[in-house]
């Protein structure tokens, strides 16, 4: 019995985030309401945002925009890397799989979970707080000119006037009236926004109170992170349910797979490229592994949605990412104490 509460210990959030995506899924008509509400998902986006920045000291930020190439490795891995290895990897698969996984690839780095991931494993958090605003606001070009690389010319004039719409995926009502402006406004209010007042707080007399209640609010942002999953099985439930019906369970582990190669390869790449390239430390190395391999999913449904390919591996590549990034994380945190015990 004590290995096994042991093992629930070290691996609670990890069977947290299951159970919550079994509710979310088998509730769905019942929660929907609540998790079709923007305001909501932004508000909790926000929330994450603020905690992860208040326990950040604005001295690391300042130390990555001096020492830029590990943020601009994370970018380039995340932007580069992943679809790469996606387009490779989905390959051996169904052929109708390959396009849908090569589309999620395109998508950028998370909004919160990276840094609640790195913070989680004990690496520097600066670093996927701006590689989550660099890809963000690139998306609008990563995602029309990685789609032309692969498409015809029809397709992409398609691609070129539904641009608007993308800028959906990060809040509106995806009727094509935003506009790529307002895409930035609403990143800046749900990222930019709380990790700025999070600074000026600490700069206004704060910063003690939050290092003291640093593990406070890591377990909140990491609360936020499992309230978005639990969101994202409900809006996602009648497509899984739909394509479960139609193509069968087997399906599932098709995905599952080419989704893991894919994120667990490039978290590799990030990792040894940060070492045995930059030179840098433990705390760097997990960083852009996790910004480099982390996708968003809120884009990436709205992306899937816009160039007319299926939505379920970019479901199945956020779940799985999240999976196992948490076990990374606390093998990465473990290992870590570890070395300092001894």
């Amino acid at each position: 019995m004590k290995p096994l509460l042991a093992w629930g210990r070290r691996h609670g959030f990890l069977l947290t985030l299951a159970v919550l995506f079994a509710i979310g899924f088998t509730a769905a008509d019942y929660l929907r309401p609540v998790a079709e509400q923007d305001w909501l998902r932004s508000a909790v986006v926000f929330a994450v945002m603020w905690a992860s920045g208040m326990t950040l000291p604005l001295r690391s930020v300042t130390d990555a925009v001096r020492r830029p190439t590990a943020v601009l490795a994370a970018v380039s891995l995340n932007t580069v890397a992943v679809p790469l290895a996606a387009w490779w990897i989905a390959g051996w698969i169904a052929p109708e799989w390959k396009l849908s996984f090569y589309v999620a690839s395109l998508v950028p780095c998370t909004l919160a979970s990276a840094m609640v991931w790195t913070r989680r494993a004990g690496g520097d958090d600066s670093i996927p707080m701006l590689t989550t605003v660099v890809t963000n606001l690139a998306c609008v070009g990563v995602i029309p000119l990685g789609w032309w690389l692969v498409s015809d010319t029809e397709a992409v004039a398609e691609l070129t006037r539904g641009l608007q719409e993308i800028g959906a995926a990060v809040g509106g009502d995806g009727s094509g009236g935003q506009t790529l402006a307002s895409q930035a406004i609403k990143l800046g209010l749900v990222v930019v926004a709380p990790l700025t007042l999070a600074q000026c707080m600490r700069h206004w007399g704060w910063a003690e109170w939050a290092d003291r209640a640093k593990p406070t609010l890591s377990w909140a942002a990491q609360g936020g992170i499992l309230i978005m999953v639990l969101f994202g099985a409900v809006t996602t439930a009648d497509k899984l349910v739909s394509i479960t019906e139609e193509d069968g369970v087997a399906v599932f582990a098709q995905l599952i797979a080419a989704a893991s190669v894919i994120h667990l390869v490039c978290l590799l790449i990030g990792i040894l490229f940060t070492r045995w390239i930059l030179g840098r430390g433990r705390e760097t190395q997990i960083a852009v592994g996790f910004s480099a391999s982390q996708k968003t999913l809120a884009i990436g449904l709205q992306a899937s949605m816009d160039l007319g390919v299926s939505v379920l591996p970019m479901i199945v590549y956020h779940i799985t990412q999240l999976v196992w990034d948490t076990v990374v994380a606390d093998a990465w945190l473990a290992k870590g104490n570890k070395d300092t015990a001894e």
